[in-house]
């Protein structure tokens, strides 16, 4: 008897698998999910209660997830690649990391890829062409969308856009998300989040009131008689701060509304959101209760972004593009911070100060890190 597993054996193993697997192999986070027909929950009943599908349009419909994504992309498309060698850049720099695709600039093919990088598991950039060298051409790189991949049993990715890669003699520079990426990882905190979300709205459309004035008289009132006391008990307590009621009406106080509750539970969640992305809570809007944390400068804050939220992606990225099929060897790739964490001009000229009375930098040295000349030279002071 055979006792392999049919599909739908498998695709009920693989919607009942837990979220928090550990990771064994790479191939584990292909995208398998061609091999799993987008129906199959509501086929066997196991969507939740929400019936609420994640996909990355849902996601980015929760305000953090948007601001997470735009911070994390838009400050890796901001940073130059540049290649070093025992820490000194190097003279000469690979033409394709300064333009790897030939239809867009660096900042937009990094801001993709760090998106790719931020809600899945892995992207890959195709090299299609390469220079004398052997070296990716310049604008010889195209960044395949998820949607354009195919894939063996294994998971191995073999075809781009309709076309067999080892035919084309295509090159694969595969880039690996630091865990299995926002739609696998937190897709309980998402759904969380966007049931409760929708609760919110819900409740804002439908407010409950938070006071009855209950009859409790013999008589009951007419319509315009209802206006007329709503309207004036409101008056009376938006002038007095109180109301007045004869023994025909009983004030009954319906505690705390919905809305209110929510509201409480959406802050507290997008604490959860911040977490699960990794993001510092200042740099996504998060207020922390209790948190007294204030930087002096720019420069701090951008540190902080640096260490504890960029550097989970550009590390993934830069790492890659280090190994020998990108870069020679004894060279390293690198992001340039420099953009989001040079000094103001005033500490920048102090610190020059201090360099030129120690005597251990000169001006030549100054007018390369400002990219000009910063000082005239006046004929007394040229060299005979």
């Amino acid at each position: 008897m055979d006792t392999k597993p049919n599909f739908w054996t498998r695709a009920w193993q693989w919607l009942n698998e837990p979220l928090d697997v550990a990771i064994k192999s790479p191939e584990q986070w292909a995208d398998s999910s061609h091999l799993i027909p987008v129906d199959v929950q509501s086929l066997f009943g196991l969507s939740d209660a929400s019936g609420i599908q994640i996909t990355r349009r849902t996601a980015l419909g929760l305000d953090v997830v948007a601001k997470g994504r735009r911070v994390l992309c838009t400050n890796i498309g901001r940073m130059p690649l540049v290649t070093k060698k025992a820490g000194q850049v190097t003279a000469q720099q690979l033409a394709y990391l300064q333009q790897p695709e030939d239809d867009r600039d660096l900042s937009q093919t990094l801001i993709w890829t760090a998106d790719a990088l931020f809600f899945y598991p892995r992207t890959w950039w195709i090299v299609q062409r390469r220079d004398a060298y052997g070296w990716p051409a310049r604008g010889g790189v195209k960044l395949l969308d998820r949607a354009d991949a195919e894939f063996d049993d294994a998971g191995k990715l073999v075809k781009a856009w309709g076309e067999d890669i080892a035919t084309k003699g295509w090159g694969v520079i595969q880039f690996d998300a630091p865990d299995g990426g926002l739609l696998h990882d937190g897709i309980r905190t998402l759904r969380r989040a966007i049931v409760l979300d929708r609760a919110a709205s819900l409740a804002e459309e439908n407010p409950v009131p938070s006071i009855d004035l209950h009859n409790i008289g013999e008589k009951p009132l007419e319509d315009y008689q209802i206006r007329e006391l709503l309207t004036s008990w409101r008056n009376a307590r938006a002038k007095y701060g109180a109301g007045y009621t004869d023994k025909s009406i009983e004030v009954k106080t319906l505690g705390i509304q919905d809305s209110q509750l929510l509201s409480t539970a959406q802050a507290r969640m997008d604490v959860k959101l911040a977490r699960q992305i990794g993001i510092p809570a200042w740099a996504a809007d998060v207020a922390l209760e209790g948190s007294t944390l204030n930087y002096q400068n720019r420069q701090s804050r951008a540190w902080e972004l640096i260490d504890l939220y960029l550097a989970t992606y550009t590390t993934s990225i830069a790492g890659r593009l280090s190994m020998p099929d990108c870069t020679p060897v004894g060279w390293k790739t690198e992001f340039d911070t420099e953009v989001l964490t040079r000094p103001d001009l005033k500490t920048r000229f102090e610190t020059y100060k201090l360099g030129l009375d120690g005597k251990f930098i000169d001006q030549q040295w100054i007018d390369t890190q400002e990219g000009q000349t910063l000082r005239s030279t006046t004929p007394e002071e040229i060299p005979a």
